[in-house]
């Protein structure tokens, strides 16, 4: 009898040693890097190298990754699609945004690179709200939430309405979630003439950092960001996190320049669409207890206002061409 109990515990313990947990396994990331607006003056130089080390980073660190770049709103829409449909209860779902960012309504919205915005719903019609992407991921069974979002930008489309509220707004988000901005709110910073931002280049030095607990690695981003620029970007966090998560636990797996963890999959370049991709309201988001840590004193950028361009009567500009979109890495 002892014996067969002694077996009876050791397949038990067996067993449940090779069941992935949610710091080894069952890691889920969407991450896009939108560069190429046809409204702006000129490419993004930071986005879509940014979107490409932070995609490497996380497969590094056991994350199934979904890379995209220059998406436009109906393969932005299908890249949605694709990321909810992998998410499991208990899974951790990562989404990382660089690109342009417009909050309208007390939301934030990601803007992809098709966009015609010239007024302010043209936002919500256009963007991809990140309340609503959190609620779904979320209704998903999602128990970690993460959304790394460098879209704190100026940008041309805020200055097309009669009032704007720069930079991005704050988020309520269901609990279990933890959102980091790479500025503060109602804030923006300029791109630094670099091929990779601040914010990114702070990022990925402390997720490295083995052991941290997400919050820890995430405020040590923000001390780095704050203090390399002189407090002129102070990013911003919310945190609703009801259990421990590390990005980099135990220090397991190739650190930069070794083979990948996990393939990394590639969105495929858009096709041509007869009527545009359908819009999902944002559903009531659940109550949360938010963690805001008070960053120090910031200077804004002052937003420069400039006349609301003649619409043409078609809701865009009568000289726009068609972008040039591209996709996939």
């Amino acid at each position: 009898m002892n014996i067969r109990l002694a077996l009876l515990l050791t397949l038990i313990f067996s067993v449940a040693s090779t069941v992935p947990g949610v710091a080894a396994g069952d890691r889920y990331a969407l991450v896009i890097g939108n560069a190429k607006y046809p409204d702006a003056e000129a490419p993004l130089r930071e986005p879509i190298n940014d979107a490409r080390d932070v995609a490497d980073e996380l497969k590094r660190d056991g994350f199934s990754v979904e890379v995209g770049e220059n998406l436009t709103g109906e393969a932005m829409r299908r890249a949605f699609e694709r990321f909810y449909g992998k998410v499991k209860p208990g899974s951790v779902a990562l989404i990382f945004f660089s690109g342009f960012g417009v909050q309208s309504s007390r939301q934030s919205y990601m803007i992809p690179v098709d966009a015609q915005i010239w007024t302010e719903a043209d936002v919500r019609r256009d963007g991809f709200s990140l309340e609503t992407v959190l609620g779904e991921v979320n209704s998903r069974g999602a128990g970690v939430k993460i959304a790394l979002v460098d879209a704190s930008r100026r940008n041309p489309f805020e200055r097309r309405f009669r009032s704007f509220s720069a930079g991005l707004a704050p988020v309520i988000a269901p609990n279990g979630t933890l959102v980091m901005y790479s500025a503060a709110l109602s804030s923006v910073v300029g791109d630094n003439g670099g091929d990779h931002s601040l914010f990114v280049r702070e990022l990925l030095k402390e997720i490295r950092v083995p052991d941290l607990m997400a919050e820890e690695t995430l405020n040590r981003t923000r001390v780095g960001v704050t203090r390399a620029s002189r407090s002129e970007q102070v990013p911003w966090i919310s945190s609703s996190l009801a259990e421990d998560f590390s990005f980099s636990p135990g220090g397991a797996g190739p650190r930069p320049g070794g083979p990948p963890a996990q393939q990394q999959a590639v969105i495929p370049p858009p096709q041509p669409q007869d009527a545009p991709p359908a819009r999902i309201e944002p559903p009531q988001p659940p109550k949360q207890i938010e963690v805001n840590i008070p960053p120090p004193k910031a200077s804004r950028t002052a937003a420069a206002a400039t006349a609301r361009p003649d619409r043409g009567g078609a809701g865009r500009r009568p000289d726009h061409q068609e972008p040039d979109l591209q996709a996939g890495g």
